[in-house]
């Protein structure tokens, strides 16, 4: 008999399951603290249970029009019995509910278990991305940046350019900006104000690390790093950065001397009527 799932809404006493279970994602990332998880995942998480046990946990997030599966964690003894699809399932009422119609996410290019079931589901790739660590070191020995070239914070009425110049979902800077503590900057060009595409990046200095980075080519990065760097922590001696899509910028990082964290993609797709 096929394992029967059920995911309900987290709530605060969820928060030793995503301890338990956010390192099974295998990015070395930290875990929040319970007070930035109850703020920030807690209201956007799933969990999945089969009968009394869990079984894993979805994190999503509503970006107007798409929905972005975030995290995807099945609870190791509860794989090979159907669980991610459940997940995946649970993700896509919840984004058609709130009116969306694609979904998106992005998975380890040698997670071939999980690319499978998300190319089950409608997803294909899009393009590959590289999270990236460097020292602050590292802003002496990439191309020296451009003339005419300032930073500055991202005003609000500006997110929707930039996340269309870059090619970005709807809601992604916005989505940023509703994290406590996140520094939004953009690169601005004397040349050409009115222009979106120079560089722009959310930084989250408790991390640390900006995604998005986005810059329009490689010798944009050291001036929006330039910027990064006075909102970031005293005692941090480094940062992170996800390169998306570029593959000019992410030579010009390990180049300076930048360390590549691991290797991922992603994956886009129609939502589809059943999952």
């Amino acid at each position: 008999m096929p394992a029967v799932f059920t995911a309900r809404p987290a709530t605060a006493v969820d928060y030793d399951v995503y301890v338990r279970l956010f390192p099974e994602l295998g990015t070395d990332d930290p875990t929040l603290p319970r007070e930035v998880w109850a703020a920030e995942l807690m209201p956007h998480t799933m969990i999945l249970e089969q009968g009394s046990d869990i079984a894993g946990y979805a994190y999503v997030v509503i970006l107007k029009e798409t929905g972005y599966v975030r995290h995807v964690v099945v609870a190791p003894e509860a794989r090979g019995k159907g669980a991610g699809r459940a997940l995946m399932r649970a993700s896509a009422e919840r984004f058609r509910a709130a009116g969306c119609a694609r979904w998106c996410l992005n998975v380890k290019v040698e997670n071939t278990v999980a690319i499978a079931l998300y190319s089950s589901v409608g997803m294909a790739k899009v393009y590959e991305s590289t999270p990236m660590r460097l020292g602050w070191d590292v802003l002496a020995r990439l191309p020296g940046g451009e003339d005419g070239i300032t930073a500055r914070r991202i005003e609000p009425r500006e997110d929707a350019a930039l996340e269309a110049a870059f090619g970005m979902p709807i809601g992604s800077i916005t989505n940023c900006r509703a994290r406590a503590g996140w520094v939004l900057l953009r690169l601005v060009d004397a040349a050409r104000p009115e222009e979106a595409r120079v560089g722009f990046a959310c930084f989250n200095p408790s991390f640390p690390g900006s995604f998005p980075f986005r810059v329009a080519r490689p010798t944009l990065v050291r001036p929006l790093l330039d910027a990064i760097r006075p909102h970031a922590r005293p005692e941090d001696t480094f940062t992170q950065v996800v390169v998306e899509n570029d593959p000019a910028t992410k030579r010009a990082l390990v180049e300076a001397g930048a360390s590549v964290r691991m290797e991922i993609m992603n994956m886009e797709g129609p939502i589809p009527e059943r999952v």
